[in-house]
């Protein structure tokens, strides 16, 4: 079975010959657009991420304060100036695309920066927040413009990469909670996720597009309705859910990708010990169930020899957990 078909055979819930892990099977590229910062480290709609001067150690830094391009919801639209998707190069993800072995590998595109991630990168978090409940119908308007751009640049991503897989982040929430009810995220969120969903899978008549949402994050009440709206994979389940309940619930309906605790192992001095007795864990707990990848949530960890322990482990425990119960002794 090839890496590819092992992937869709874990996802789909069929029967893997090997233990999936870390999207192998999947070449996951990153989008043009993910983190291309002008000398200013400003993105294509203005906002700005950071100081510049390799200031960051995180290559992924907040927006900084005070450089909000909405200050009044009710003034957005003379604020907002949305970036043009035919300006975009696309080149780079069309040949690595086309260097991809498709027999065996999935291509996956990703789109950073999700419809509720862009409002509070254009304004504050806490602002964002508060517009929901102040100036809703102002808010949704604002959702509806992303929406529009995030429609627009992904059928230019198909175009380019025919792509089998799109990678969507939105975080929706904190560790333990998430940032707004389940009510909210059923207003707000679930009918614009569903519409870019329908959209993006109808690229293709002649195959399957697959829909993998990224949240880190405490997600529990939204699962039901993700499996609604078309979402296949839950990339970023940490293990602050309760995820072997989830598997045993929702079988079949959505598959799941993460349960490494990184917070509780990345860490600039790395603790070989913990971080391989964690991988082990892991993988112990989440495999048996059925549709799991095992991997980090956040796709890497932040220092490379964290990584570089953790594939390793990764690499060995999956292999040895594959021998000796796969493809049967799977639970049901």
């Amino acid at each position: 079975m090839t890496p590819k078909q092992n992937f869709l055979e874990t996802v789909h819930w069929g029967n893997p010959e090997y233990l999936c892990t870390d999207l192998n099977g999947l070449n996951l590229m990153l989008d043009p657009l993910t983190g291309a910062y002008d000398e200013n480290m400003r993105d294509e709609w203005g906002c700005q991420w950071g100081y510049g001067g390799n200031k960051e150690l995180n290559p992924f830094p907040c927006v900084l304060p005070g450089h909000d391009i909405i200050t009044d919801i009710e003034d957005w639209k003379n604020q907002v100036k949305v970036p043009s998707v035919e300006n975009i190069d696309y080149s780079g993800v069309k040949a690595i695309a086309d260097q991809t072995d498709r027999e065996t590998t999935l291509v996956g595109m990703s789109c950073s920066c999700g419809m509720f991630e862009r409002t509070h990168a254009l304004m504050p978090f806490e602002e964002a927040l508060m517009a929901m409940l102040t100036d809703p119908e102002d808010y949704e308007e604002l959702l509806d413009c992303v929406l529009e751009f995030k429609m627009a640049y992904a059928k230019k991503l198909y175009e380019a990469t025919e792509f089998d897989l799109f990678y969507y982040h939105d975080d929706w929430g904190s560790k333990h909670s998430l940032f707004f009810s389940p009510e909210t995220w059923d207003h707000f969120f679930r009918p614009r996720e569903k519409k870019l969903i329908e959209y993006i899978k109808g690229f293709s008549t002649e195959k399957e597009i697959l829909f993998m949402h990224h949240s880190d994050t405490f997600l529990e009440p939204l699962i039901p309705g993700m499996i609604d709206i078309g979402i296949d994979i839950w990339q970023g389940a940490i293990p602050q859910n309760d995820l072997v309940k989830l598997q045993k619930e929702y079988r079949g309906k959505i598959a799941f990708q993460g349960g490494i605790d990184i917070a509780a192992i990345d860490f600039p001095q790395p603790d070989e010990a913990k971080i391989r007795q964690e991988v082990r864990r892991a993988i112990d707990t989440y495999a048996p169930g059925g549709g799991f990848i095992v991997g980090i949530p956040s796709i890497a960890a932040m220092f490379p020899q964290v990584e570089e322990i953790y594939l390793d482990e990764l690499g060995s425990y999956s292999a040895k957990y594959s021998r000796e119960h796969m493809p049967i002794g799977r639970e049901g």
